[in-house]
């Protein structure tokens, strides 16, 4: 089941409250979570589940557009000649 385009509403809540801006904040990301989801217990452990975070998505999702940048900057380097 899919949520706002993300694989699920754990993954899609992980963009929209931290919005890495790059593979590296996933990781930080991920490692502060999964400490803070560790020390939480009943009911809020409750809500969401850790696990199910899609870390590999979030980590594509820039991949993607880090290879459009560099895809970019090549076509600039060959029109200008470079």
């Amino acid at each position: 089941m899919s949520y706002n385009g993300w694989t699920n509403r754990e993954t899609w809540l992980v963009n929209l409250w931290y919005n890495p801006e790059s593979i590296e904040d996933v990781d930080v990301i991920k490692d502060v979570l999964e400490e803070e989801y560790n020390d939480i217990e009943g009911f809020w452990g409750d809500m969401v589940s850790f696990h199910s975070i899609d870390w590999t998505q979030l980590k594509q999702h820039f991949q993607t557009e880090e290879e459009i940048e560099a895809e970019f900057e090549n076509t600039l380097r060959a029109i200008r000649g470079e």
